[in-house]
């Protein structure tokens, strides 16, 4: 139905060609050109500086909790991890449909929840996706021999980098190299122990002064204390005499009253008895003249009266005795009222007494106790003195005060100016600036860090504790360009700018700049740019190589010029037509994408091919013109269409495959899919619209050569169908052989890229100085110069501390490593695998490990290179032993060179084993003596930043013991402790032993296990493949320790995991081309012969690379998945022209033999200029052929042998497959 509005409206036609081809024009100028398509990789980096901690330290504190943090997100494939000195980094993989931006937010969440554990010292976490484009477009070097180092950098500096950051599409601009002057205010202990000893003596003058007069004091309280202790002896002595004195006279008193009392009482007593005589004599007495009165006798009573007489002498003796008793007790009572009188005065004397000696000794204690006060206050001022004077010593101990954070920060606060903002008055604002920055050197190094005010002493100046001075960084710098001095800048791109075009516009702007500044020189000694033009110039030469060929080829068979120049129109059309496809679909122009084109050239005449020989063929037999052009057409329509369909599916399974294999071969997939889809319409429209107007007119020209092959073709198929079974047994041997021989072919991931860009790089001794390095680099560099084929070397020292640099260095120190970059002549008489011999020969006596790259544009970075080995294990000891024999396995298998234990970058340690009783003792713990040390041993950084006469310098603060300490002076190194609240110095060595070792410079993780992976590189002629598989052969018989595991990783893990992908993409080909050509056929065995021709076409692809000596690599792979569809079109053509024949009425082996001899030359036609078309690709010509070769190769393999055994075993299995049927006929 299209073909015959196609012939019929042939304007139509035309204007669509027209359209298609304005389409392609603007399409093809605004498609941007890169080496390989976009890649999002599924892959992050979590990057985390540490400060002062070892890998260990790191491991812990930082990697393990980001690990487990990472490890939850949605998606993760696989987590890697190396913790080195400083640095962390945690590497992600994710699946490969992983939308990356999503996951950067997770993890940003996941890392803001862990990060608040860390201590101070860990920085803040850095999140980066890796993406192709971070590769530099650009790495130009540049050498002047007018200019210094400082000049040619400050030129680079401050117009050549900057002039190339604002070129459109440029992302960064980097250098290597720059000479960078800096202003170090380097802090010396010499000055500050000067400093001190000043402070120190006016402190003592101070403090001598004040302790005189307390002095004084005391001497004046010592006086007074003597004084008032002989009052006190004085007044005691007085005091004790005037007691005793009062006390014997109380005694006397308290005895003579004892006495009176006694003798008042004897007297009482005496009284009392002589009144009781008395009173008994009175009786008497009375009894007795009573007596006398009665008694007559005149004796008696003369004796009664005598009687009577006596008692009354002796009453008259008592009452005397009584009366002189009462005087006397008069006399005693008076004298004892007299003795109480005196006892109660002494007693109230004694008591004045009490009062006076209390109030004296009161007196005399108050005394007392203003002297302890006068004393007390004296002892406190001492004290206050004492403490005063260790305080202000302290605090005027400026070795504490000005630490080198501490002078940064007073730099950074006195060298401030900053808007304060605004006043007004009336209609005028006054903008107010508070402060004024430095613009000199001395105006720095006078600047006034603090003023102690302390008499004698000035404000201290920075001078006064830092040596000042300008200097650059040229010692610790190294950039070498062809031996000169120079500078490498690299230039990386921004997403989704053209590789090609910013690399252009760079080039350019660097010739502008080289006009502008004279004095310098430069060499664009890694140009992706230039290399990608030269490519993609290359694939497109052997498009148009592969056209004409084509073309040339139909001449040949068809021997008439009109119907050639139908085809050869439309393969520039189909190209067109998928080029604009290609722009609509975001399709670049890459190596990947323009092979895809290459390949498909010789493809793209098929469709056409058929229908014009169809056409022509009904034209000879007189059909007229426009009724050949349609029913030519149609009659094919149906077969094309299917065997288009069937080639364009083997790519269709690529949406099923992940990883490289996915990102590097969908543009590829697509790229001819458009071409075959553009072919086809171009086929069914435009060659039936154009076959009418130029086949007016069919002159009979005989082709012998044709009607020869065609007879020796039918003689030949004669026999072999009577021989069916033979024929098919010897094609599956062949098969099977190819097989056996395809084993041993040896495999790898990419094939290697010949370019006029290599790399090396030169590894020294583990512990080398940047000086030894450099050395080295020079004399390796003069080497290189030496060989013809090489025009520009560049050699560099880089720190590795951050970006790319950091990663691929893991963190650590580069001093002992350098790098080369080598640009070669463009018409340069040998191979890079030739000049990389002799890099190798020239330098093999050198001190040094040299590893060279053949191409900077080599693809082997998508999977690494050479072997690779993973031991798994908890105990870092432990691996480095297993290490070690793993090695020795490597380096004694045939093969291998420069292998690694994965040890050998360690660095030296030492360990300072601090005795915790004797810093306690001093004063001290194991986090001041960290403390301690850790400021003696840092380095000087940026505390702010001057600019004098326009240019701007940074300031750095440091500490001089960083740059004059050695192993011994460290435990030597003085400690401050504090004991008992006085300072206390003491050194290193007194608190702690040293022990030296040699630790890992980095601990690798995979999935959360410790590993050391050793790796080795493969020797020329020798295949990784191969290799790995002896090398794996040999591990397997190793017992590793329980818990220990060992595993292939690298290029080969790559090969194999690629290998998988293509075989599922290739088993799902099969299986969609089945179905395809079910829903043609209407049968199920119809195809099954048709796969049959697969196999075949394998054969041929393993004999292409057996006998080229090719290995196996992912693009031979997609070579065998490309064949499997293009070899299926001559089954299809057959297979279908037999069914057409037998349905027509020709007999079961006629119509065999009939189909086979009409296919012959259409079949061989489709077969050559696909092949011709390759040729070019597989011999290689052009720059960076070599990545596609295998695949041509692979595909003119498969077709020459497939399209022969398809004419020869097809029809074979064809009649055994309908043997029946021919029964039934």
């Amino acid at each position: 139905m299209i073909s015959k509005f196609s012939v019929k409206k042939p304007y139509t036609v035309i204007v669509a060609v027209i359209l298609v081809i304005i389409l392609g024009i603007v399409s093809f100028t605004k498609m941007t050109t890169d080496l390989l398509p976009s890649m999002e990789l599924p892959y992050a980096v979590v990057m985390t500086t540490y400060q002062g901690a070892s890998p260990e330290a790191v491991e812990t504190t930082v990697t393990k909790p980001v690990e487990q943090s990472m490890a939850t997100i949605s998606n993760i494939k696989e987590v890697n991890s190396i913790s080195s000195e400083n640095m962390s980094m945690v590497i992600l993989e994710f699946e490969g449909d992983t939308d990356m931006n999503a996951v950067s937010l997770d993890m940003r969440e996941k890392l803001d929840m862990i990060k608040g554990y860390w201590p101070d010292e860990v920085g803040n976490p850095t999140i980066m996706k890796l993406n192709p484009d971070m590769m530099p477009v650009m790495v130009t070097a540049m050498d002047s021999d007018k200019l210094s180092s400082a000049e040619l950098s400050e030129l680079i500096n401050d117009k050549i980098a900057p002039s190339l950051e604002a070129v459109d599409g440029v992302a960064s601009v980097s250098s290597t190299g720059l000479v960078t002057e800096q202003i170090n205010a380097i802090i010396s202990e010499k000055k500050i122990n000067k400093l001190n000893k000043k402070i120190q003596k006016a402190l003592n003058g101070q403090f001598d002064e004040a302790q005189n007069k307390i002095d004084q004091a005391k001497a004046q309280m010592e006086t007074g204390k003597n004084t008032l202790d002989a009052q006190r002896t004085k007044a005691n002595t007085q005091l004790a005499k005037a007691q005793t004195a009062l006390s014997d006279g109380q005694l006397s008193l308290a005895q003579k009253e004892v006495q009176v009392t006694s003798s008042i009482t004897n007297l009482k007593v005496q009284k009392q008895s002589l009144q009781a005589s008395l009173k008994t004599l009175k009786t008497q007495i009375a009894k007795l003249e009573e007596q006398e009165k009665q008694v007559p006798d005149a004796a008696t009573k003369m004796q009664l009266a005598a009687q009577i007489e006596e008692l009354k002498k002796q009453e008259t003796t008592a009452e005397t005795s009584i009366k002189a008793l009462d005087k006397n007790l008069k006399t005693l009572n008076s004298a004892l009222k007299q003795i109480k009188k005196g006892k109660k005065t002494i007693n109230s004397q004694l008591t004045q007494f009490n009062v006076q000696s209390a109030t004296a000794t009161q007196k005399m204690n108050d005394g007392e106790i203003k002297l302890a006060q006068g004393e007390a206050q004296l002892n406190s001022s001492q004290s206050q003195l004492d403490s005063s004077k260790e305080q202000a010593k302290e605090a005027a101990n400026i070795k504490n005060k000005l630490t080198v954070e501490n002078v940064k920060a007073l730099l950074t606060a006195q060298n401030f100016e900053m808007p304060a903002g605004y006043i007004s008055e009336g209609n005028t604002q006054y903008l107010v600036r508070v402060g004024d920055k430095v613009t000199n050197k001395k105006d720095l190094a006078n600047m006034e860090l603090l003023d102690l005010g302390i008499k004698g002493i000035p404000p201290i100046k920075l001078c006064d504790v830092a040596d000042v001075a300008i200097v650059d960084n040229s010692a610790d710098t190294y950039c070498r360009v062809n031996g000169n001095n120079g500078v490498v800048l690299t230039v990386q791109k921004q997403n989704n700018y053209s590789t090609a075009d910013v690399a252009g516009k760079v080039a350019a702007k660097m010739k502008t700049l080289t006009k502008e500044n004279k004095g310098f020189h430069y060499v664009n000694i890694m140009d992706q740019g230039v290399y990608i033009d030269m490519v993609t110039g290359s694939v497109i030469q052997n498009l148009l190589m592969g056209a004409i060929l084509a073309v040339f080829i139909l001449l040949l068979f068809l021997k008439d010029i009109r119907p050639t120049i139908v085809i050869a129109c439309s393969i520039p059309l189909s190209v067109i037509f998928a080029v604009v496809l290609m722009y609509f679909t975001g399709i670049t122009l890459n190596v990947i994408s323009l092979s895809g084109l290459a390949l498909g050239v010789g493809m793209l005449v098929d469709n056409s091919i058929v229908v014009i020989e169809n056409i022509y063929r009904l034209r000879k037999e007189g059909v007229p013109v426009k009724e050949a052009a349609i029913t030519g057409a149609k009659g094919v329509a149906g077969a094309i269409t299917s065997s288009t369909l069937t080639t364009i599916s083997v790519f269709l399974p690529i949406v099923f495959t992940t990883g490289i294999t996915k990102q590097l071969f969908t543009d590829m997939g697509l790229t001819i899919g458009y071409s075959l889809v553009a072919s086809l319409i171009v086929a069914v429209t435009f060659v039936p619209m154009m076959s009418a107007g130029v086949l007016n007119k069919v002159t009979e020209k005989d082709s012998k050569f044709i009607d020869k092959l065609q007879q020796l073709y039918r003689k030949v198929m004669t026999k072999l169908l009577n021989r069916k079974i033979i024929v098919v047994i010897v094609t599956l041997a062949l098969f099977v052989g190819s097989i056996i021989g395809a084993m041993n072919i040896g495999s790898s991931l990419m094939p290697s890229m010949d370019s006029t860009q290599m790399t090396m790089t030169i590894k020294m001794p583990q512990g080398s100085s940047m000086e030894e390095t450099a050395s080295m680099t020079d004399t390796v560099m003069k080497k290189v110069q030496e060989i013809k084929d090489v025009d520009s070397v560049a050699g560099m020292i880089s720190s590795g501390s951050s970006g790319m640099s950091a990663m691929t260095s893991g963190g650590s120190s580069n001093e002992d490593q350098s790098s080369m970059y080598i640009l070669l002549k463009e018409k340069k008489k040998h191979t890079n695998k030739e000049i990389k011999k002799e890099i190798l020969k020239k330098t093999k006596k050198f001190d040094c490990e040299i590893e060279v790259q053949e191409s900077s544009m080599d693809m082997s970075a998508l999977g690494g290179s050479g072997i690779s080995i993973q031991i798994k294990g908890s105990d870092l000891n432990k691996l480095r032993s297993i290490g070690k024999d793993i090695a020795k396995i490597a380096e004694d298998t045939k093969g291998t060179q420069n292998v690694s234990n994965g040890s050998e970058e360690t660095t030296p340690d030492i360990h300072v084993v601090v005795d915790k009783k004797k810093a306690v003792k001093n004063g001290l713990t194991v986090a001041t003596i960290y403390q301690q040390l850790s400021e003696k041993l840092k380095d000087a950084s940026e505390a702010t930043t001057i600019t004098i006469n326009e240019k701007e310098y940074s300031v750095n603060v440091g500490n001089s013991a960083k740059n004059t300490l050695t192993r011994n002076d460290l435990k030597k190194v003085k400690l401050t402790g504090t004991v008992s609240g006085k300072e206390k110095e003491v050194t290193l060595d007194k608190v702690a032993k040293f022990r030296n070792s040699d630790s890992l410079s980095s601990i690798n993780r995979n999935q959360q296990e410790r590993t050391l992976t050793v790796t080795s590189e493969i020797k020329d002629g020798y295949n990784v493949g191969k290799v790995s598989s002896a090398v794996q052969k040999q591990i397997k018989k190793y017992n590793a320790p329980k818990g220990y595991s060992i595993t292939m990783k690298g290029e080969m893990e790559s090969i194999q995991e690629t290998t998988g992908q293509i075989g599922l993409m290739l088993l799902l080909a099969v299986a969609f081309m089945y179905l395809i050509m079910v829903a043609q056929f209407q049968s199920l065995k119809s195809p099954f012969i048709i796969l049959f021709t697969i196999p075949m076409a394998f054969t041929g692809g393993f004999l292409g690379l057996l006998l080229t000596g090719k290995d196996l690599s992912a693009i031979a792979m997609i070579g065998f998945v490309m064949l499997a569809g293009i070899i299926v079109n001559n089954g299809i053509v057959l297979v279908d022209t037999i069914n057409q024949l037998r349905e027509s009425g020709y007999e079961f082996e006629e119509a065999i033999l009939t189909a086979g001899t009409m296919r012959v030359r259409p079949i061989l036609m489709t077969a050559l200029t696909t092949i011709l078309g390759l040729s070019t690709m597989a011999i290689g010509l052009g720059q960076g052929a070599e990545m596609m070769q295998p695949m041509a190769i692979v595909t003119i393999g498969g077709l020459i042998y497939g399209t022969l055994l398809t004419l020869l075993v097809v029809p074979c299995i064809y009649g055994l497959f309908n043997r029946r049927k021919k029964k039934a006929e």
